[in-house]
């Protein structure tokens, strides 16, 4: 049985997770997003490992990656966030996001994404290099047909634990089934591990830092 008091905290958490419409993210709310990006990504074990120890440092870098990635993705259509505030954020790419072309090459140059290397720990770049190699060739390996890729999914810690994050997931995996079309990505905590496979997304392979999943279509 729930004290009052948790049963009260429990409706508050069922309230707020129905309230919490997903809608397109905005690029005026990019900053904002960032911000709550770099907070959910703070604690991660890769980030930990490869980016600065100093947490301002980290925080920085944390924000560039964020604010970059979301500037590559923001051609394709499909960042999703919550209404009012973007309290958390989901960055999806397409399948027609894997074709290599010159424009998606510029885009690398002009979002941002090509300095990220600068924020790397130096001493730590080679296993950055060997870590994108891999996760590349294990990429092409499970997801060789047209795919959804989950870039990044984050919310902030203040938001946690409202069922955000599965809302977030839900416009391209509704896609996804109503085209048939698998979803792939890469995540690197247990915990993150059984959040998606409550999704339904399976473990296709595991690393020393990641875990590979992918999702297959419903229906």
């Amino acid at each position: 049985m729930q004290s009052d008091q948790i049963q009260k905290a429990s409706e508050k958490t069922m309230k707020t997770a129905v309230k919490a419409e997903i809608v397109p993210l905005q690029s005026s709310d990019f900053e904002i997003a960032s911000e709550h990006l770099s907070s959910a990504f703070s604690q991660d074990p890769l980030i930990g490992y490869f980016f600065p120890e100093d947490p301002t440092a980290k925080r920085k870098a944390l924000k560039h990656l964020s604010r970059s990635f979301l500037n590559f993705a923001q051609s394709y259509g499909h960042l999703y966030t919550t209404a009012d505030e973007p309290n958390g954020v989901a960055i999806w790419l397409p399948p027609e996001a894997f074709k290599i072309t010159l424009s998606q090459l510029w885009q690398v140059v002009t979002s941002g994404l090509i300095a990220s290397p600068f924020y790397i720990r130096w001493r730590r770049i080679m296993d950055l290099i060997s870590l994108v190699n891999a996760e590349m060739q294990l990429h092409d390996k499970f997801a060789p047909e047209p795919h959804w890729y989950l870039g990044m999914l984050g919310v902030s810690p203040k938001c946690q634990g409202q069922g955000i994050g599965g809302r977030l997931l839900q416009p391209v995996l509704e896609k996804a089934d109503r085209t048939q079309t698998p979803c792939y990505l890469e995540t690197t905590t247990p915990s993150a591990v059984r959040f998606y496979q409550r999704h339904g997304f399976e473990v296709v392979h595991k690393t020393a830092f990641t875990w590979a999943m992918k999702r297959y279509p419903k229906g």
